[in-house]
């Protein structure tokens, strides 16, 4: 079986070459050419400006409960953290011969089981005109106090093989707000890609500094930890501009994208009805298991004791709680792992947390309960169909990039 140069992937370097020339606001990626493309994406994920926020396993279904497991027992140690990287870099090795592979920093192709599209050619010079008249586009729209801006090279991010980027993730979860949220119904709030890593730097300020002062007099530490409260305070009281306006426990469900160590999972909270007198039940879904769902559930606690810490120093008209939930909120904070299909290379990740949102959204009406756990589990869905949304965020984002144009 012979490799040769795909005639595809000299036409998609032109187009990218094109793409740079013409995109006046790819000041943020400054990459050496030189990397090849599944390092570049690496890179860009890591590398990204922030986003400025707009206002100042098996089959069936286990309920994992982390509460009182040890760190030497738990499943994500160091140790297991790196053997699952390393089955995340084995997983796109063994990808099918119909998969594009990478040699000497050009693409070939198995020329006996893949016939390049000549169609393609065509279709990527149309998207160059449409970046050439509108370089940007703002989702939803340029006035929305919480649009997305799309520079034409974010695109780059949907390619075959490609990690995604904060901005069309972001650009996506929009989407899903603006046109799947069902709010007679039921309601949401969606945390952008970028609040996690602001609300884990609000909770490690304090052990950081709490750390530096073992040594200090028990007078000292007692008006250092005072200190350090007040401070840690303030800067939960800064971090309440990004939900501003909203008590999150009044909603439903908050969906919040993590993103660590190059992969992406969600976390969704779920506030349950006040009659069924529960407290928060906090869900992970991980496609590859490979981040640590006990430090997760640890910083989300934090998240959640805080602002429940917030609001009972002032007048709540109605509780979202029975009584005694409400007086004891952070013991009754549930923690579940929740079994997902999984991803069948290492790229595909950022795809499946938008496909779990999408998903559960279009599946669950009204507020979940305990017993409706059972609708997740390795079979909740085909791996492909979150694959295939790769097309779909590229066919919705070329649309309003012609929009743009002709506007």
């Amino acid at each position: 079986m012979t490799l040769v140069p795909s005639a595809d992937s000299k036409t998609a370097n032109a187009f990218q070459k094109e793409l740079y020339a013409l995109n006046p606001c790819d000041h943020k990626r400054t990459l050496n050419r030189q990397f090849s493309q599944r390092k570049h994406k690496r890179e860009l994920l890591s590398q990204e400006a922030p986003y400025k926020f707009p206002v100042d396993k098996g089959e069936s279904f286990l309920n994992v409960d982390l509460k009182g497991r040890d760190s030497s027992t738990t499943r994500y140690s160091e140790e297991k953290f790196s053997s699952c990287f390393l089955k995340k870099t084995k997983a796109s090795q063994a990808q099918s011969s119909h998969t594009k592979r990478h040699a000497n920093g050009e693409a070939v192709v198995l020329v006996d089981e893949e016939e390049p599209d000549a169609n393609k050619a065509a279709e990527r010079m149309d998207e160059v005109v449409e970046c050439r008249n509108a370089t940007k586009v703002y989702y939803p729209s340029r006035v929305d106090p919480e649009s997305v801006e799309i520079c034409c090279s974010d695109m780059e991010s949907l390619a075959p093989e490609a990690y995604l980027s904060s901005t069309i993730m972001n650009f996506y979860i929009r989407y899903l707000q603006k046109t799947k949220a069902h709010a007679d119904v039921v309601e949401y709030h969606f945390f952008n890609t970028y609040f996690y890593k602001k609300l884990k730097e609000a909770v490690l300020s304090k052990v950081k500094t709490m750390q530096s002062h073992d040594s200090c007099c028990e007078c000292c530490l007692s008006r250092f930890h005072q200190i350090s409260l007040n401070e840690k305070e303030a800067s939960f009281f800064k971090l309440r501009r990004w939900w501003k306006g909203v008590n999150i426990f009044e909603k439903a469900y908050i969906f919040l994208p993590i993103h660590e160590d190059l992969h992406w999972s969600l976390v969704i909270i779920c506030i349950p009805d006040k009659e069924d007198k529960l407290g928060p039940s906090l869900l992970h879904l991980d496609s590859l298991g490979l981040h640590c769902s006990k430090s997760l559930f640890g910083t989300i606690r934090k998240f959640l004791e805080q602002e429940w810490k917030f609001l009972r120093q002032g007048e709540v008209s109605t509780l979202p709680f029975s009584d005694k939930i409400w007086e004891n909120l952070p013991r009754r904070i549930d923690e579940n792992v929740i079994p997902v299909p999984q991803q069948r290379n290492e790229y595909d990740c950022g795809l499946f947390v938008l496909f779990f949102m999408e998903r559960f959204m279009e599946e669950v009406h009204g507020r979940l309960k305990k017993k409706d756990f059972v609708m997740f589990g390795r079979r909740w869905f085909k791996p492909e169909e979150a694959s295939r949304l790769r097309m779909k965020i590229h066919n919705i984002l070329k649309e309003e990039f012609k929009n743009a144009s002709e506007a």
